[in-house]
Formats: C-alpha cells, structure tokens, sequence
C-alpha cells in the first residue's frame, strides 16, 4: 500500500478495499459501481484510491495504485488522460444533460495507457432526469475499456433502472471508536467528541467540521434562533448577518438545531443530539412549541434545499426562513 496521501485508504475501509482486490484478481469487477453510503466516511477517498488502482501500470494488483508509475503520478498531479471526474459545475446545482453526454462520448475513446478508462461521477444523485436517461444506455451497453463509479450519499434519489446497473458498495457508519481514534490525530482532543456528535459520526466530516469553524457556527445560530423567538433582535438585521454566510452551511446549522429541538421537545431520552452540550438552551427553546408547527418549519428547510439548485433570491429564502420562525415561536395571546 503506497505511503502517499494521495491514495490512502483510511482505517475502516480495509474490509471493502480487500473485497474489491478479489474481484479485480477475478476479472470480474463490474464495469459498473455504485458507492453509497453517509457523507464523511471516506466515499470520494476510497473512489479516488479504486481509480487510480485501475490506470495504474504495475502488473500485481495487491501494490495498485503503486504511487510511483507514470499513471500514478499523472493521477496525482490532475493529468490523467483516461481518468475523468464529473460534477456539478457549483456546490448544490444539479449535474446537466450536456455534460453527462460529454462523459458518454469520452468512453467511445481508446485509452491512452494500458489500464481502464474510469469515469466517476459525484454526487450522483444530483443529476437531473435527463442527465440520468442519457446516462442509462451507457449502463446497458457500456464500453469494454471503461469503468463508472457513482458515487451517492442519497441513492433512493437515482432512478431504479440507474441502481440497477451497478454493484453497489454500502459504506456504513463508522464505530465511534475508530472514528474517535483516526481523528484524534488531526484536532485538539477535547474537540473531538463535539465535532463528531455534530458530524453525526462521520470522521469527514468531523475534520470538515473542524476546519469550517461547525462548532461555533452551530452555537451562534442557536443563540440567534432564541434572540428571534424572545423578540430581542431586528429580524431585518438577522437576514443581513445570514446573507454573509454560505446558504448551505446556514441550512444545515438550521436544520440540525431543528433536529435536536424535536428530540428535546418529545422528550426522546435515547436519541443522540447534535449538540448535546447546549441541552438546556435547546430545552429553553422547545418551551411552548407546538411540535407539529416544528415539522412543518423542517419541512420548509427541506424545500429549500431542494430549490437551492435553482438559481433563486438567497435574499428572499432567508426572510421566508426568518418570518416562517417567528410565526412559529408567537407569543401565547392569554
């Protein structure tokens, strides 16, 4: 297993790293992969390593990716003629028709070195269902040189006909343990179990989380939602201090708090928070909500991020979001 970063295969990833050797020993590796599974726990690294495993020119498949023939390094450096990453073109935006057709053209090519053409396309599910139909006669009738990968933290989102045409490879919650373990080695320790909690577990995304400043950004939203329902900011000044942030952060702080209140609300003593260390803030909060009133506000952050694909004003979604709160958390008229 090569030492370079580039192509590590991370902890609990072994199991299906091994499994997926033994087919390619077999020559019966699929043409098709689906790799599902949560975000954070590895699907993009462990996609990116199977790639590089199949362009790579050392004959024993155990050392693939070797990390040092030409393909290996010319995956390292982005250059790679036969390897070809498609995604949507913004964050959050869907995956076109055109480009998809681009992708279908590029796997009528020869390869331009001894290995696979290997094409990998991520976050499956956000092409739309143009993209998806043209993508399905190459499923049915791929090219004998060329590999897909999907990768897919939604799968039930791609069409069955999609699904269907692909081995898929589950990727499962990480234990909390290893988890713990492999990130103890990249944050402050007593980081650890906050970012994980409010990563739902994901070792990724806990390091992301950590990066991206979550912890802070969660407990400041927190205290906004409460200024809100106590009436002691101007929600006009709210919209303007959210329009600084990034919609899909904001959404997603919004939609754990969210969570976590409804858990708290009905009292739910097993359930894991998000942000356990603010219980007693997300109590106060709860107080006096109607939990079916709650739902639906979920439910409207669900809308919105679905619609974020469409090129809507961020200005009129964070004033929905904030008249929609305060609707909810009115003061009991005695």
């Amino acid at each position: 297993m090569p030492a370079d970063p580039a192509f590590e295969l991370l902890p609990w990833q072994t199991t299906l790293w091994q499994q997926v050797l033994d087919r390619k020993k077999q020559h019966s590796l699929p043409h098709a992969l689906l790799l599902s599974g949560p975000d954070g726990v590895g699907k993009r690294a462990f996609a990116a390593r199977l790639a590089a495993a199949l362009v790579c020119d050392e004959d024993a498949v155990d050392k693939q990716p070797c990390g040092e023939c030409r393909s290996c390094q010319l995956v390292k450096s982005g250059t790679h003629p036969d390897l070809y990453w498609l995604e949507p073109e913004e964050a959050g935006k869907n995956i076109r028709v055109d480009a998809v057709r681009e992708l279908i053209t590029r796997t009528t090519l020869t390869t331009q070195a001894k290995g696979s053409r290997v094409f990998l396309i991520s976050p499956a599910h956000a092409m739309n269902r143009a993209a998806s139909n043209a993508l399905l006669k190459t499923l049915e009738e791929p090219a004998s040189s060329s590999t897909l990968i999907l990768l897919s933290s939604k799968p039930h989102l791609l069409p069955a006909t999609i699904r269907s045409r692909c081995q898929n490879i589950v990727f499962r919650p990480v234990e909390i343990s290893q988890a713990k373990a492999w990130l103890s080695d990249k944050v402050e320790t007593e980081q650890v179990e906050a970012l994980l909690e409010l990563a739902a577990g994901a070792p990724l995304e806990a390091l992301k989380a950590a990066e991206e400043g979550w912890l802070p950004s969660a407990a400041d939203t927190l205290n906004t939602l409460m200024e809100l329902k106590l009436r002691k900011v101007n929600p006009m000044q709210v919209v303007e201090q959210w329009n600084d942030r990034a919609l899909d952060g904001l959404l997603a702080d919004l939609t754990r708090a969210c969570s976590d209140l409804v858990h708290v609300a009905s009292a739910e003593q097993s359930v894991r928070l998000f942000m356990p260390s603010q219980k007693d803030h997300l109590q106060a909060l709860a107080n006096g909500m109607e939990l079916q009133r709650l739902f639906e506000f979920i439910d409207g952050l669900n809308r919105l991020k679905r619609q974020m694909t469409h090129n809507l004003n961020p200005q009129m979604l964070l004033e929905k979001i904030v008249i929609d709160w305060l609707a909810l958390t009115r003061p009991e008229v005695r």
